[in-house]
């Protein structure tokens, strides 16, 4: 079992050494800016603690972090899709939730997300889609009326690229 509460001095300490940056990568990658990305690898490491004592160490600890950090992405996209349901819900919102990405944001210069490069190199019918959602911020019934196509469509194509955007991404 992981000894994090048995009294080994510095075996948590390590423990976010180590993981911290690849969680905060981890989270960037999936769409949080910086200051989410922080607060989720914080709660992520704060989750390995408390449930410490469940973890078997013949298991693979990067699979049990992974478990703990998925959680709390989808955690907080939730938390984030409840702050807006007074308002209209965009595409990126939906797509977040539903079709399990995170919503893009501009990558920081020199930063290490290529999530635009990735934007670039779907389909126009793809890039339209998310440019107009997460760049411009329109509803799925602006950019249909925008592209000229039905709401549906427009539900389908986010779906579409957040996919190949997150199956890109995941194989960089």
């Amino acid at each position: 079992m992981l000894a994090l509460r048995s009294g080994q001095d510095g075996v948590f300490d390590h423990l976010v050494l180590r993981h911290r940056d690849p969680l905060l990568l981890w989270f960037r990658r999936r769409g949080h800016d910086d200051h989410s990305a922080e607060d989720c690898a914080q709660e992520t490491l704060l989750r390995v603690f408390r449930a410490s004592a469940r973890y078997d160490d013949r298991a693979p600890f990067g699979a049990f972090l992974l478990r703990l950090a998925r959680s709390v992405h989808v955690d907080w996209w939730r938390r984030q899709r409840r702050h807006r349901q007074g308002q209209d819900e965009t595409p990126q919102a939906e797509a977040s939730v539903e079709g399990g990405g995170a919503p893009l944001t501009e990558p920081e210069p020199g930063g290490r997300l290529d999530l635009w490069e990735a934007v670039a190199e779907l389909p126009a019918r793809l890039r339209d889609v998310v440019r107009l959602s997460v760049r411009d911020g329109l509803s799925y019934a602006e950019i249909a009326a925008a592209l000229g196509i039905p709401r549906g469509t427009v539900k389908s194509r986010m779906f579409v690229a957040v996919r190949r955007l997150r199956e890109r991404l995941d194989d960089d």
